[in-house]
């Protein structure tokens, strides 16, 4: 299926120079249009954003690492300044395959958020990420009263029309739960696809399990107020 030319690709990045430009070359084989993929680097140290701009994608650079949910805020408003109806939103790790983008295209016309469900083996998955997943994908479950077996997936399309209802408050890790949450609140069509993920052995979580356990209770505390 081909790629609409208003859908494009969000990638928030740090530190992704051993990844990135492979993700890039097969959003590019796929038939993303370059200037419709943003790169978004949180403040990497590394070559992140050289290698994007080699690859004539948009770049969007941060000065100082201020949080993936903060990357996906300047991502998001960008793409609807470019006119854009929807968009993927990709880590940069290479943990998704990028071909799978396809499972999400054949649904893209019935819902406003479709979230990859990564199919989790406990073994394989990084101990950490294995935690936190389960426990926030089970607080959003209970306060949205709907099951949601994967709240932390950055692998999504979205249709930024959800935007206009849904205000995004958070900054870190915890904004991809906040955005499954509001999306329900206000009524928006949500569809889970299954996706297959890749852990590298050298690859590093940059969750921190206190710090960024806190501000997702903080958060979660707050919606049953709202």
């Amino acid at each position: 299926m081909m790629v609409p030319d208003d859908i494009g690709v969000i990638i928030p990045a740090y530190n992704a120079e051993n990844t990135i430009g492979r993700i890039i070359e097969g959003l590019c084989l796929i038939g993303f249009d370059r200037k419709n993929i943003i790169l978004v680097d949180d403040g990497s140290v590394d070559n992140t954003a050289g290698i994007a701009f080699k690859w004539g994608v948009e770049v969007i650079r941060i000065k100082k690492n201020s949080g993936k949910g903060y990357a996906l805020r300047l991502g998001f408003q960008e793409a609807i300044s470019k006119g854009l109806k929807m968009v993927f939103t990709l880590d940069a790790d290479g943990q998704h395959r990028v071909s799978e983008i396809q499972n999400f295209l054949k649904f893209f016309r019935d819902y406003d958020l479709i979230i990859g469900t990564r199919t989790i083996d406990s073994k394989k998955m990084p101990f950490i990420r294995n935690i936190v997943n389960r426990t926030t994908s089970l607080v959003i479950s209970l306060l949205s009263h709907r099951y949601i077996p994967d709240v932390q997936s950055g692998f999504r399309l979205i249709n930024l029309k959800i935007f206009d209802k849904v205000r995004l408050k958070t900054k870190n890790f915890q904004t991809e739960s906040e955005i499954v949450y509001k999306a329900i609140k206000n009524g928006y069509r949500i569809q889970f696809v299954p996706v297959s993920t890749i852990y590298h052995n050298n690859g590093k979580s940059y969750i921190n399990p206190i710090i960024d356990t806190l501000r997702f209770v903080n958060m979660a505390v707050r919606f049953l107020w709202v």
